[in-house]
């Protein structure tokens, strides 16, 4: 993968941080939780899923299941393996990476993952 491909995930993958973040906080608000959701925007970006991942709130989980994907693949461009299966190591699509910037394996390895085939984790 390019550096200018490279950078251009890290852009939306950051553009899709910012979008969520701003969503939980929406959300919290709607809450009447007006306390987390200032907590939420005063946040850097390193602590946000710190922070979230202490409360038991339904309307957190689907952000910060996102946030988390975002946070992975964010670690995988500083470690130079983004756009790489997490399990055989080929390269994915960049339609595959279009669809799910976030995405950790090719559709080969992710069916196997979602059918159950953990064998190779520790």
């Amino acid at each position: 993968m390019t550096q200018t491909k490279l950078a251009v995930w890290r852009d939306n993958l950051l553009t899709d941080w910012a979008h969520v973040k701003e969503t939980l906080v929406n959300q919290l608000h709607a809450c009447h939780q007006d306390r987390w959701a200032k907590q939420i925007a005063l946040c850097e970006h390193d602590q946000l899923l710190d922070l979230i991942s202490q409360w038991d709130l339904p309307t957190v989980t689907q952000a910060m299941a996102r946030l988390k994907r975002i946070d992975a693949a964010l670690c995988q461009m500083d470690l130079g393996l983004y756009g790489l299966c997490a399990d055989c190591e080929e390269p994915l699509s960049d339609a595959q990476l279009a669809q799910d910037p976030t995405a950790q394996r090719c559709p080969h390895c992710d069916a196997r993952y979602r059918k159950g085939f953990h064998g190779h984790e520790l």
